[in-house]
């Protein structure tokens, strides 16, 4: 019988710290099926918001609103999307906080909580991909 040992899978681990520049707090998460479930939810309506309100047809409507309206309607509509990446954050992170302390920390631009919530994204795919060097690194037993 042959014996496949897949040796990539040896020091696996799903579990990361994030640390962003100019916060002192690290946060420990846990890349697993919980974790995909909530960031692929939290990213598809931070992609929704945003897709939104880079549309043509947003720019239309707010183009054919009064200034004061328009300014009424940017605040409600930046707020929704505020809301979204900082509840976003600290879902993700597992700390209430999270979100505002960043929101904060990075000069208080939504712009920038959404790239870091793509960010944690892409690093959840990369800790969850074991690399092809690993792969080959595999040792076959082929005993008959």
């Amino acid at each position: 019988m042959a014996v496949i040992e897949l040796d990539g899978f040896k020091k696996f681990s799903n579990e990361r710290e994030i640390k962003l520049p100019g916060i002192d707090k690290t946060w420990k998460v846990k890349f697993d099926d919980q974790y995909r479930i909530q960031s692929s939810l939290i990213a598809s309506e931070v992609d929704k918001l945003y897709r939104k309100q880079s549309s043509d047809e947003y720019e239309d409507e707010l183009l054919e609103l009064a200034p004061a309206d328009r300014k009424k309607r940017l605040t409600s509509d930046l707020a929704k999307f505020k809301k979204v990446c900082v509840d976003g954050l600290s879902a993700l992170l597992q700390d209430d906080g999270a979100g505002e302390e960043i929101y904060e920390a990075k000069g208080n631009s939504t712009e920038i909580c959404a790239q870091i919530i793509g960010k944690i994204n892409q690093t959840a795919d990369e800790v969850l991909n074991v690399s092809k060097d690993e792969e080959e690194a595999s040792k076959y037993d082929t005993e008959r």
